[in-house]
């Protein structure tokens, strides 16, 4: 007794087994996250934070203290020279948020609610001289106070609070 095989190409094109069924889906879902995902990873490559890739989200609707957010500063033209046109966003950690207590001592460190969040320094890494932002009292409603975690990063200690209309997204820490 023999068996017959059926050959594959006996079958309209269109039909597909199980087996070439994932193997499409697999596909098209690879090619849907690339399509998707270079838009929401990003990499920092200032040295001023602890992390370099980054997952971007939307911009919170309630931000809390610690995450990361990514905004364009009104404010940044001390920094401009050395930066491109289309790299004029900067990702930071809140420091400090609205309504809680932002001192500064005579050394320049920064606390918020006692809690040291950095010393600002007289000058950047190559002697120019940096701007100072002082300020004692409660960070005032729709103001966020944003640090790095690097002891030489620009931050709000030099360019001050930032608008809470300023954040684009938030990013989340991948590596």
């Amino acid at each position: 007794m023999t068996r017959i095989l059926k050959s594959s190409s006996s079958r309209p094109w269109w039909r597909v087994d199980r087996r070439e069924q994932t193997v499409a889906i697999v596909f098209l879902a690879f090619m849907l996250m690339g399509a998707w995902l270079p838009g929401r990873i990003t990499v920092a490559t200032s040295g001023s934070l602890d992390h370099r890739v980054f997952f971007l989200l939307p911009a919170p609707a309630k931000v809390e203290l610690g995450a990361y957010l990514v905004f364009r500063h009104r404010d940044l033209s001390q920094v401009q020279q050395g930066l491109r046109a289309d790299h004029d966003q900067m990702i930071k950690r809140v420091g400090c948020l609205p309504g809680e207590q932002l001192t500064m001592d005579a050394d320049n460190h920064f606390f918020c609610n006692g809690r040291l969040l950095g010393q600002a320094l007289e000058a950047d890494s190559k002697g120019r001289p940096l701007p100072l932002f002082s300020f004692n009292g409660p960070v005032p409603t729709d103001k966020l106070f944003m640090v790095g975690t690097h002891p030489r990063s620009y931050d709000s200690k030099y360019f001050g609070f930032i608008d809470a209309y300023e954040i684009s997204h938030q990013a989340l820490p991948l590596w």
